[in-house]
């Protein structure tokens, strides 16, 4: 009996010995692995600390309605024709020190304004573009102008267009002829509305269970004209 829980206890100890061997050796994997996490974050931080980010705000010069924009693959949001500067999206990184031949790509999709655009007109169009960034001395927010004919600048500041300090061109301004008639379906929209509910009001039956307007008194509905 003595000799069995003697064999038994050794065997034990062997296991156990095994056992915080395998512990040991995976602890020290473990520690290795961290070590290069830890060093591979510390380059990472490294990296981080000549970088900026900053959100995007557009101005649009032109009068063709933005959909929507990006920025070196940031989404930068849409921009109204001659308008912009109001909202900002978040985010997109640059360096934080300007050096020559600092460049960002964009792309974008317009369209007419004109909310009675048919055809090509009203269908958006994609364009893209390598632009220069301009110089800065300082990180700020990343304010970019679509000019016309296709032409962008990118300026980063930590003023806003229209303020005097501001390197980037003025706030769009919108020219006196530029207008556009209100969208031609609200009103026929409208008046279909209307003759719906005054229709609906004329299938309301009569007491003696007939309808109340005989079908030449209907309201016709503006496809039905003649």
């Amino acid at each position: 009996m003595n000799y069995l829980y003697l064999s038994t206890t050794i065997v034990w100890l062997i296991f156990w010995g095994k056992v915080n061997q395998m512990r040991a050796t995976l602890m020290a994997v473990i520690l290795v692995a961290l070590t290069i996490m830890l060093s591979a974050c510390g380059k990472g931080e490294g990296q981080a600390d000549d970088m900026a980010a900053s959100s995007i705000t557009a101005y649009n010069h032109t009068p063709d309605y933005i959909h929507q924009f990006y920025i070196n693959d940031a989404w930068g949001g849409n921009s109204f024709a001659y308008g912009g500067g109001g909202g900002f999206v978040c985010c997109v990184t640059y360096p934080r020190k300007w050096h020559q031949g600092l460049t960002a790509t964009v792309r974008w999709t317009t369209s007419s304004s004109d909310p009675n655009a048919m055809g090509d007109a009203a269908v958006g169009k994609w364009h893209d573009a390598i632009v220069p960034i301009e110089k800065y001395d300082e990180p700020g927010t990343v304010q970019i102008h679509f000019l016309p004919e296709g032409k962008i600048r990118i300026v980063i500041s930590n003023f806003m267009s229209g303020h005097p300090d501001y390197p980037g061109p003025d706030y769009p301004v919108m020219p006196p002829d530029f207008h556009f008639e209100p969208w031609r379906g609200a009103a026929s929209e409208a008046e279909a509305r209307a003759r719906s509910r005054e229709a609906h009001r004329a299938l309301q039956v009569s007491p003696d269970g007939s309808p109340s307007l005989s079908p030449e008194q209907m309201p016709l509905y503006p496809k039905e004209r003649q």
